[in-house]
């Protein structure tokens, strides 16, 4: 196998390049916040970075998809006998419910990318309240028009 310059047919890269420091941290739930990378209208994959303060709770909510997690500060659980540190990775199968708890004691930053909803649910397991692509970037739009900032748009690919 050869890496020689010249050496391969030129192909246009179909990919698409976000530099987060360009992004601003949108208020979510409380003591929560996001940065949303890339939101996909055609499947509802979400990509995103999550901050959290230490000891906040999200609240409990069911995923319909998969959702692969990387931690990269902090600490956090779901109290099912193991936390996620600094450059674990938790993987969520499809139709999974819980409650991600912080347990660090500085903020914890995770990356995640999600396909599909997250349904947030009360304790019979009803559905109380529904995030996707569209109410992240909607989420995302107000934040920019109320702080006067110029939206990029996550949804290119």
């Amino acid at each position: 196998m050869s890496n020689a310059a010249g050496t391969h047919p030129v192909h246009q890269a179909l990919a698409s390049h976000t530099n987060p420091k360009n992004l601003p941290w949108v208020p979510w739930a409380e003591g929560h916040f996001i940065k949303l990378i890339k939101l996909n209208p055609i499947t509802g994959q979400i990509i995103l970075f999550i901050r959290s303060h230490p000891g906040a709770a999200l609240q409990m909510h069911f995923h319909p998809g998969t959702v692969v997690v990387y931690t990269v500060q902090g600490a956090w659980t779901y109290d099912e006998g193991w936390v996620s540190e600094a450059g674990d990775v938790v993987f969520e199968v499809a139709g999974s419910t819980h409650s991600p708890r912080m347990v660090g004691t500085e903020d914890t930053v995770v990356f995640a990318v999600i396909e599909g909803a997250l349904d947030f649910v009360d304790d019979a397991g009803n559905t109380v309240a529904t995030e996707n692509w569209q109410t992240f970037l909607k989420r995302y739009h107000d934040h920019c028009a109320k702080n006067g900032l110029t939206p990029v748009d996550i949804t290119k690919f």
